[in-house]
């Protein structure tokens, strides 16, 4: 019990408190604008965090993370547009909800089922840390390819029922994401001359112009989709609007969990990232419910759980193998070295009570998170109240301020301007736009890890097939593919 005790008199310090709950608040508002990721968010707060003992930094560090994960859902419910990559899947149901009126109801959904994802996913990080970090440690390059094209199996649910056209999307996504240095030679690949292109295309800039920019240009044609919006902004929503019913929660409650659960055991595995997470359950609860895409609050509900069940589950391999899960516990890791706490099996021996001051930590920024965003709805769906011929200039401003923050290069900006002449276009032919971005995430996953897997086994392509768990994931691939052309012919 020393330990626990420990981390609550270090967290119950007033200036512990008010720093979670600042930097939580900073990370909902941060998440809320465009292309502003956690990550960006926990950069910005890394400065402070370093005058600051760790008993002091973990708390202001985890609030921002929270906080930002659960801001981006904010844009993607109200306008359509998602603060970063991890939301897409929020839009197709949260911004139809808000076209029916119903932001509040949206966002009310979205936040309980974040903070039920996310003490879902503290709960496995308490418990099986040590455990899952270990089973993570099966997993080489052919196991990660096979996680990659199991993530293929996500284009069909967010392509309707336009599958032939997500495909050749899809593809032209990946062929986009290997533009820049191969990542093994460093041989410039389909950069055309362009010092711009050697980093290869962002996914930020690629996000704002798809999601972005695109639905301004969309959208100026005819302000029609924003009239019903913008009268909810003037008439306001009550509190009571907000809350979910006892029966809404109940009938949502399985596929909260199995979120939760696909969000932790894909944060749990390095490198992997919550946007893959969240298209899984998205396309878990797709399969439920085929309605899902046109404003059906489980279709905001089931990424949102996951999206934050990432959190708890991307810590578990940065606690307990000091292997950061993505780059937000990329950058906590960093603060706990300099601070003098090195990750690792070693950390539940020597710094106990660290570590029960980052699970207490979890805990509060969750609640936190949770109250701050039920209090701010309301004044996030007033600000729906300016009208349409002043919300989409401003889109645009914060949607390019966001693109060129992220590494203050004006090649970012024109980026999103490509990708959202693009998006335009695709949206007039009815092309999918998520399968683009699925394309660009998967991408540097797969290919990497499929040629260091040649590499490794000497180019026997079988090894893929005789290791249990890559042969698994490709035979769930199968099943998930081959399942609806099946039911289909079975019909």
């Amino acid at each position: 019990m020393e330990g626990p005790l420990a981390a609550l008199e270090m967290l119950f310090e007033p200036i512990s408190l008010m720093l979670l709950c600042g930097g939580t608040a900073f990370g909902i508002i941060l998440g809320a604008l465009p292309g502003l990721s956690a990550t960006m968010g926990l950069a910005l707060a890394m400065p402070f965090a370093y005058y600051l003992s760790v008993e002091k930094a973990m708390p202001l560090l985890l609030g921002v993370y929270l906080g930002a994960v659960i801001g981006a859902s904010i844009p993607a419910i109200l306008i359509g547009i998602p603060g970063n990559p991890n939301a897409i899947a929020t839009v197709y149901d949260g911004f139809a909800m808000a076209k029916k009126g119903l932001a509040g109801k949206a966002l009310g959904g979205a936040t309980v089922a974040s903070f039920l994802g996310g003490m879902i996913s503290l709960a496995f990080l308490v418990l099986l840390s040590p455990q899952v970090a270990r089973f993570a440690l099966f997993f080489g390059p052919p196991e990660y390819f096979a996680l990659a094209v199991f993530g293929l199996t996500i284009i069909a649910a967010v392509s309707g029922k336009e599958l032939l056209k997500g495909l050749a999307v899809a593809v032209l996504g990946f062929a986009l994401s290997l533009v820049g240095l191969d990542s093994m030679t460093g041989v410039p690949r389909f950069t055309f001359g362009s010092i711009y292109l050697m980093d290869g295309i962002s996914l930020v800039p690629a996000l704002i112009g798809l999601y972005a920019f695109a639905q301004v240009f969309s959208d100026v044609e005819s302000l029609d989709v924003f009239k019903q919006i913008h009268l909810l902004g003037l008439k306001g929503i009550k509190f009571r609007e907000i809350l979910l019913s006892p029966r809404e929660i109940a009938s949502n409650l399985r596929t909260v969990l199995e979120s939760a659960l696909i969000g932790t055991g894909i944060g749990a595995f390095p490198g992997t990232g919550a946007s893959i997470a969240v298209f899984l359950a998205y396309f878990r609860a797709k399969r439920k419910r085929p309605d899902l895409g046109s404003g059906v609050l489980t279709g905001v509900m089931a990424p949102e759980s996951a999206n934050n069940a990432v959190t708890g589950g991307a810590l578990i391999p940065t606690l307990a193998l000091g292997i950061p899960g993505d780059s937000s516990t990329a950058v906590m890791l960093s603060a706990l070295i300099v601070m003098g706490v090195q990750p690792g099996p070693l950390l539940f021996r020597d710094h106990i009570e660290v570590v029960h001051m980052i699970f207490i930590s979890l805990l509060l920024a969750n609640i936190a998170m949770m109250i701050f965003q039920l209090i701010g709805i309301r004044f996030f769906v007033k600000a729906l109240a300016i009208p349409p011929q002043l919300l989409m200039p401003l889109v645009v401003v914060f949607s390019t301020l966001g693109c060129f923050a992220l590494q203050e290069r004006i090649s970012d900006v024109l980026i999103a301007l490509a990708f959202g002449l693009g998006g335009y276009v695709m949206e007039k032919g009815g092309f999918p736009k998520a399968p683009l971005l699925l394309g660009l995430i998967l991408g540097p996953i797969a290919e990497p890890q499929f040629r260091r897997s040649m590499v490794l086994f000497q180019g026997d392509w079988t090894q893929f097939f005789s290791r249990p768990i890559s042969l698994a994931l490709f035979a769930l691939t199968a099943v998930a593919l081959l399942s609806p052309v099946l039911r289909r012919k079975g019909r």
